[in-house]
């Protein structure tokens, strides 16, 4: 019997593996990515970070103008090297509504789509309410929602790309 428990535990030790090596290849499929997260093209990611963004305003409703973007601009990469990430920024003017509501329509958007939040509000007697975000299409994503106005800026995740090259393609 003493002789046999090496052999077991080299049976076992190869199931083992094999339930773990199935379970990875379930998540992953042949390619190599994980079926919840495949890599963005940067065309991808500048497509979700210009939905988010309009999904989010649409959310909140109100005349809303871009300041900035959708541009790209260069990022480091997790797994090294340089990418290209897209960012964009809206503002709205006051209008009446609450801001609070309106953090709390944004945060439910957000974690629809994947993104986690978190809330925030700056310092004073009148603070300004805001509601910060990570993951899902966007590196960051943050909402800032005050009487006075509101604003939303969003980063994409980090793309293979040239964001030089983009750049000078207009993309």
């Amino acid at each position: 019997m003493i002789q046999r428990i090496p052999q077991l535990l080299a049976v076992r030790s190869s199931a083992t593996i094999a339930v773990i090596a199935t379970a990875v290849f379930s998540l992953t499929g042949c390619d190599g990515g994980t079926a919840v997260e495949r890599e963005q093209t940067p065309a991808q990611a500048k497509e979700a970070v210009v939905a988010i963004v309009d999904d989010t305003a649409n959310a909140v409703g109100g005349a809303w103008s871009v300041a900035s973007g959708p541009a790209v601009q260069g990022c480091n990469r997790d797994s090294g090297g340089r990418g290209a990430a897209y960012f964009t920024t809206k503002m709205r003017e006051q209008r009446s509504g609450d801001p609070a509501e309106d953090v709390a329509n944004v945060e439910r958007l957000w974690k629809e789509k994947g993104i986690e939040t978190e809330r925030h509000k700056s310092g004073g007697a009148e603070p300004t309410l805001g509601l910060r975000g990570v993951g899902g299409p966007m590196k960051s994503i943050d909402f800032l929602a005050d009487e006075r106005g509101y604003s939303l800026d969003a980063v994409s995740s980090c793309t293979a790309g040239d964001a030089e090259e983009l750049q000078r393609n207009g993309e």
